[in-house]
């Protein structure tokens, strides 16, 4: 949703993270790695098991992200 709202097009997530620019998406390395972890996750399902340390590690990629675009505060 976020990606929508700032106006990149595409089929998927990743479609429109390839259409980022860089300069004015300074998380956008983070918004990757965040996906790919989400992916493992939607395509393994409990065979892929996080810990703590990293399931927070996620979220604060998520929230990095969130903040830059104060979609979340």
């Amino acid at each position: 949703q976020l990606l929508d709202l700032q106006g990149y097009k595409g089929e998927t997530m990743a479609d429109k993270m390839k259409r980022v620019d860089r300069a004015s998406f300074n998380s956008i390395d983070l918004a990757w790695e965040a996906h790919k972890v989400r992916n493992k996750i939607a395509h393994e399902g409990t065979a892929h098991e996080r810990s703590a340390r990293e399931v927070r590690r996620v979220i604060d990629m998520y929230q990095r992200v969130f903040r830059e675009f104060q979609y979340v505060e």
